[in-house]
């Protein structure tokens, strides 16, 4: 089955009932030209936030719940014109708010919460919303009906809160569930973020998750596009808020839109391309309305050099001595001791004297990696110290090329404030790792003096 598209409609546009009715002017566009659309909707802003803390700290959960539950009315109201409709979601939001309050009531008696029972709980901004998107789509003449992940055939086992996907068996379930309901011109709307196990026990795919259900049901289904819907028209070449000069990206290719994941850009889930690497599918970034795009393809396009990104709260942990040198393993025995201890390595870095080794960690856990690494590595080493630190990235894939990666390290390299600069042939990433604080400037500099300059031709 050719033409179709997922539509994927995030938070921060589902603030209330008219998000969900500009949800439904976008759906219709995209039906009247022909196109069999599934849907996919994260939570209404802020809810998911809201029931994660109500699960870590349940005092006083009910009047939070009832909250919740009165914005989704409040939507609902708002969205769902047809009295028939309205009312038959009324009382499927009272029925899942029902299963809501007793799972959470459970959780407050028992005084502790399984994972998978922060799971399906947190999973209800979802589900409630996937529902007042399939009423709200009717009311309006489509016809449509909601999918929690788990009834739309999308399986994941290991970490409740950020399972993995079982791609071949989704793929037979997603398409046994959804094709037939596509043929028959009926929209299906599935709960991003959510799946299931083999045993139907609810599993989430990690916060940003929405993205990731979207390029999944692509993949699974043979779409041809991702419309991801947001509530700015596509990726910016910076944080518009610090850098007022940033621009949208009009094209990115799939590895630098990975990279850009990955570094928190447009809080996009890192593994939402993953599902379309060998694929056919492009991915449309916008706001509804909205002229302007990111377009992201296998291939992308020019210019060779997309955004920059700061990001801060960094540090880096170096350990030195004599014993590291020559030693075959000591940089797999470093690495070892930090993920026992739960520490993610962001960067490492090693001169070929093998004198010292620095990572690049988050803030927070270097004092617990640095205890971890001098009980590890003692009689190895003289010491271990921590810097705090911020970093800019630059990403484009035209620094494979040596010749623009050499013109950026020499830019970079010229500013205040870089203490080091990190690349790897063939990468299209570029870190400069900056004292905390002028994280923002170099950030602007760089994005005035090397995006602009490479945008509009050679330095």
């Amino acid at each position: 089955m050719s033409g179709i598209v997922v539509a994927k409609f995030g938070g921060s546009l589902l603030r209330d009932g008219g998000g969900y009715i500009t949800l439904a002017g976008e759906v219709e566009k995209l039906l009247s030209g022909g196109r069999r659309v599934t849907v996919t909707v994260s939570a209404m802003k802020g809810v998911t936030d809201e029931l994660i803390e109500i699960v870590e700290k349940p005092v006083g959960w009910e009047p939070r719940l009832k909250r919740i539950m009165e914005r989704y009315y409040s939507a609902a109201r708002a969205a769902v014109t047809s009295e028939r409709e309205a009312t038959s979601l009324l009382g499927e939001l009272s029925r899942l708010f029902d299963e809501l309050f007793k799972l959470v009531w459970a959780v407050k008696v028992i005084g502790e919460v399984t994972p998978h029972a922060r799971a399906a709980i947190v999973s209800f901004g979802e589900r409630l919303s996937a529902a007042v998107a399939a009423a709200t789509l009717r009311s309006q003449g489509i016809e449509a009906v909601w999918l929690d992940g788990r009834e739309a055939g999308i399986v994941a086992e290991g970490d409740p809160w950020e399972a993995t996907v079982d791609y071949k068996l989704s793929e037979r379930l997603v398409r046994s569930k959804l094709l037939p309901l596509l043929e028959h011109r009926v929209v299906p709307v599935v709960t991003g973020f959510v799946a299931g196990t083999r045993e139907g026990r609810t599993v989430l795919l990690g916060r940003g998750g929405s993205d990731y259900t979207a390029t999944l049901l692509a993949r699974f289904l043979g779409a041809e596009e991702v419309i991801l819907y947001t509530d700015v028209p596509g990726v910016m070449s910076a944080d518009p808020r610090r850098i007022p000069e940033a621009r949208v990206i009009p094209r990115l290719s799939i590895a630098e839109a990975m990279e850009l994941a990955l570094l928190g850009a447009k809080r996009m889930h890192p593994k939402t391309f993953e599902p379309i690497l060998d694929v056919d599918v492009t991915v449309r970034i916008t706001m509804p309305g909205a002229e302007e795009a990111t377009v992201v393809t296998r291939e992308g396009g020019p210019p060779p050099l997309k955004a920059v990104v700061a990001t801060e709260g960094l540090a880096v942990v170096t350990v030195t001595g004599g014993g590291l040198v020559g030693r075959i393993g000591v940089a797999s025995k470093v690495t070892g001791i930090a993920a026992v201890n739960g520490v993610n390595i962001l960067a490492i870095m090693q001169p070929i004297t093998e004198t010292r080794i620095s990572l690049v960690v988050r803030r927070d856990d270097a004092e617990r990696l640095a205890r971890a690494l001098e009980e590890g590595l003692r009689g190895l080493i003289s010491g271990v110290d921590v810097s705090e630190a911020s970093a800019v990235s630059v990403v484009g894939d035209g620094l494979r090329e040596s010749r623009v990666a050499g013109h950026l390290v020499e830019r970079a390299a010229a500013l205040g404030g870089v203490e080091s600069i990190l690349w790897a042939p063939g990468s299209p990433i570029l870190m400069a790792l900056v004292r905390p604080g002028e994280e923002w400037e170099t950030a602007r500099l760089l994005h005035a003096e090397v995006l602009e300059r490479w945008g509009t031709g050679s330095p």
